[in-house]
């Protein structure tokens, strides 16, 4: 086995498939570690199969930079040595949604809508440039040891403006393919809608909803029968989920969801009827309190993403302390629901409402410092907390959000201190 491959050292085998195989590689400039997909050479020059399998190669390779996304495998390089064609992508330890496929180890409803909703995020941002998956199946959905999920796979993607010949006949795993993909038909993205539903499906029964010894049958079946109703293999499952899979599975394409986004709204419906511990705030109620919530209204959804990534979340009855005067920190909270007040020497100096942010001086002066006043809680409340390294580490769009949110904020607490200043 060789021992490099463009600037990346090659470390070992962690997986081999019918056209290509992935390596464990280093980075040796920032030591982090990258999944090195290596074309099979003998598949390229297959007289038959060869040139669909080199299309698919370059259309994955084309992806390198485009798509950055939290749910999405990045894709960071690409290239060809001593006619080896390799693509360098995010390496994502753990496995796939595929191990949770069977009924001996399903997940929580719970867990599964979560997941979908990331998906869901995942897709909706592919679609807004111009992707179409066309393979979505457990298999392409990676779960890192967090139990987060991260698409893969982007070999058979339709892509608008694309500089490569694209790839227009039925392509995809045939068990997860819709009625209109099968026929060759005019993919969109209701074609991803139809699949995920599919694999929803599976995780909810533990079962495909079609099957058949051989592949016209399966077809036949796909395109002319109905599925087994969920509620029949899981009599416990709530008709809210049962009712988004049967829309996600329509055969006609016009009965799915129109967008992404009313997928993933009623998604968000279902999640909060699903019983969950009070004291947890799953990564699903996380994001979407983020996107309500004046102090993140400029941040896009990816930005969003990485706010749950790298926040803290907690929940207070009345009357605690959330800061405490005079001690060291140097953490951002920003108050998710309920309200608190200001105390500084035991004066009252104003409220904290749902959507504001506070200790934040700690996070603009770069250091830990004493607190200048305490902060207790007036009603339940769900703080979100955020240490200020963790937003000097994070990606330069989202500190460029964090730092122009702050910057408004401080500018309207200067023009109100100015316009008190003027009334006395």
């Amino acid at each position: 086995m060789r021992k490099t491959i463009g600037k990346f050292n090659i470390q070992r085998l962690i997986g081999k498939g019918a056209t290509s195989s992935v390596y464990l590689g280093i980075d040796p400039f920032t030591n982090d570690k990258v999944a090195i997909k290596i074309a099979h050479q003998a598949v390229f020059s297959d007289p038959v199969n060869g040139p669909k399998f080199r299309k698919m190669f370059m259309n994955e390779a084309s992806l390198a930079g485009k798509l950055r996304h939290p749910h999405i495998v990045s894709v960071y390089d690409a290239g060809t040595e001593d006619d080896l064609h390799y693509i360098v992508m995010e390496y994502v330890p753990g496995k796939t949604l595929k191990q949770h496929c069977t009924s001996k180890k399903l997940l929580s409803y719970d867990d599964i809508v979560g997941i979908i909703f990331k998906c869901c995020s995942a897709l909706e941002h592919a679609y807004r440039h111009g992707v179409i998956h066309r393979d979505i199946k457990p298999a392409n959905l990676l779960l890192d040891e967090y139990n987060d999920v991260k698409v893969s796979d982007f070999g058979t993607a339709l892509m608008e403006n694309s500089d490569h010949t694209q790839i227009l006949e039925a392509v995809g795993s045939p068990a997860y393919m819709s009625p209109e993909q099968i026929n060759g038909e005019e993919v969109t993205h209701r074609t991803d809608i139809y699949s995920l539903g599919v694999v929803m499906y599976q995780l909810f029964s533990g079962r495909l909803p079609f099957t058949a010894k051989n592949q016209p049958e399966l077809i036949r079946r796909i395109k002319e029968e109905d599925a087994t109703p969920l509620a029949v293999l899981r009599p416990d499952i709530p008709e809210y989920l049962s009712s988004i899979v049967e829309r996600c599975m329509d055969k006609a394409p016009a009965n799915r969801y129109p967008t992404w986004g009313d997928m993933a709204q009623d998604i968000t419906a279902a999640h909060s009827k699903l019983e969950l511990p009070s004291e947890s705030v799953s990564d699903t109620e996380q994001f979407n309190t983020l996107k309500s919530l004046e102090f993140f209204r400029n941040f896009s959804d990816v930005e969003l993403w990485e706010v749950v990534r790298i926040s803290k979340w907690r929940k207070f009855k009345a009357e605690c302390s959330l800061i405490k005067e005079g001690k060291i920190g140097d953490s951002l909270f920003i108050l998710a629901g309920g309200e608190a007040r200001i105390m500084k020497n035991g004066s009252f100096l104003g409220l904290v409402e749902t959507g504001q942010c506070f200790g934040e001086m700690a996070y603009i002066h770069g250091k830990k410092k004493p607190r200048s006043a305490s902060v207790i809680s007036n009603t339940d409340v769900v703080i979100i907390k955020i240490q200020s390294d963790a937003i000097q580490t994070a990606s330069n769009h989202l500190q460029t959000s964090f730092n122009k949110e702050l910057l408004t904020i401080l500018s309207n607490r200067l023009e109100q201190t100015s316009l008190l200043a003027s009334l006395i």
